[in-house]
């Protein structure tokens, strides 16, 4: 039980140190960078895995039919949106 405790205090202690060197690490990167929003934009996406992924639409449902065709469903987006 003494065990538990102990690494229930070391994993706090840990996650606190991580979190303070990330905050540093990224503090002098955004202060060294000469496009500071993009650098601020990228480790946001970064954190959070939201690194983009382009996907693109191979076909799309129209009335209950498939498009396949790249023409006809990039006119057709266009129409629903």
């Amino acid at each position: 039980m003494e065990h538990k405790l102990y690494y229930k205090q070391y994993c706090k202690i840990l996650s606190k140190i991580i979190k303070e060197a990330k905050k540093l690490y990224y503090k002098e990167v955004i202060t060294k960078s000469k496009n500071k929003m993009e650098t601020t934009w990228n480790i946001i996406h970064k954190e959070t895995n939201n690194l983009a992924n382009e996907k693109n639409v191979n076909s799309l449902r129209i009335n209950k039919h498939v498009v396949y065709n790249q023409i006809s469903v990039q006119k057709n987006s266009t129409i629903i949106f």
